[in-house]
């Protein structure tokens, strides 16, 4: 699958990510299910993976 955005998009769709990941690491973390908190940390893992992208096409650094 491809998407096409464009570079105020992906400002947009990294800021929000950016966001949204401190909430979704603390969800994890206190999680006593562990199946949720595997779900949650491969939720993690894949928007890392995204914002690396987004990083790489806006010419930011890598996300921590």
């Amino acid at each position: 699958m491809q998407l096409t955005i464009t570079q105020e998009e992906a400002q947009v769709l990294s800021d929000l990510l950016n966001a949204y990941l401190p909430e979704l690491r603390e969800e994890a973390y206190k999680s006593e299910n562990f199946a949720l908190r595997e779900q949650l940390q491969r939720r993690e893992n894949a928007l890392h993976a995204l914002l690396t992208r987004l990083g790489a096409l806006l010419g930011q650094p890598r996300p921590c």
